[in-house]
């Protein structure tokens, strides 16, 4: 554990507790964290819009890792240090090949520029985010405005049975993935929180081997399965607690707050 220079933590269900707040606990160990050397940074399936408000609330700085890995900004600034998305026309032949193979499909697109969600989405989504609603979402698909995430819903199948189905027709050109137990997210190959590990530990010239991740849904396991210590909160998903060699107390139980503080013992 004293040899953890860089933890990298998820965010919702992970860092923030349940009320989506990071606790007085968890902002102290942040803190000690940062004046003793060891740097922790967010690695969120949120946006840039939706996350970087967050950790400025908090004060964190340096970088901020975004919708799964493709995005990473310096929190402080708000520039961005790496931005991989879709090709558009390689998006907007999944989109085409997933709707026309399961009926009933409603795709959302996430871009620089914001969340478009066609029709039908947001009834699926309880208390869903802030969007531009679409009639279909090839529709917001443009190469001036690169698409980060794709997002996938059905209202009769579960996530775990169309993440299934979604892996058995576009698996072998995309990165397929839940953070939530409401619908499937998609990445374009080769961007995952896993990559974005790697990238951050040759940004900050950490070595792998002195990196800890943290997290609590399926998206998270490349992360962990990247870093030199792979920890999982309490509450996570049980494909995360086993893909975990520590598995720390909740998000409610300040468990990142714990990984720190054995990190600086």
């Amino acid at each position: 554990m004293d040899l953890v220079q860089l933890i990298c933590t998820d965010l919702d269900g992970t860092l923030l507790d349940s009320r989506g707040e990071l606790s007085p606990g968890s902002i102290e160990a942040i803190e000690t964290a940062h004046r003793s050397g060891l740097a922790v940074v967010c690695v969120t399936g949120r946006p840039v819009r939706d996350a970087l408000p967050l950790t400025r609330r908090y004060g964190l700085t340096g970088p901020l890792v975004c919708s799964n890995g493709a995005v990473v900004v310096d929190a402080e600034t708000g520039s961005a240090l790496l931005n991989r998305g879709f090709d558009p026309a390689e998006c907007s032949s999944v989109v085409s090949a997933l709707q026309g193979a399961i009926p009933g499909l409603v795709m959302g697109v996430e871009s620089n520029g914001g969340l478009y969600l066609e029709k039908g989405f947001a009834d699926l989504v309880p208390y869903c985010w802030p969007h531009e609603p679409v009639s279909a979402a090839r529709a917001a698909i443009h190469p001036g405005d690169p698409v980060v995430k794709l997002l996938a819903i059905h209202g009769e199948l579960t996530p775990e049975e169309l993440e299934r189905a979604v892996v058995d027709l576009v698996g072998d050109r995309l990165e397929v993935t839940r953070s939530t137990s409401r619908f499937v997210e998609l990445s374009a190959r080769g961007v995952d929180k896993g990559q974005a590990l790697h990238w951050l530990a040759e940004h900050l010239s950490v070595p792998v081997a002195r990196t800890a991740a943290v997290g609590d849904m399926p998206n998270d396991i490349p992360m962990l399965r990247a870093a030199g210590l792979a920890a999982a909160v309490a509450n996570a998903h049980p494909q995360v607690r086993d893909a975990a060699q520590l598995v720390l107390p909740s998000n409610d139980e300040d468990g990142v707050a714990a990984l720190i503080h054995r990190s600086l013992r």
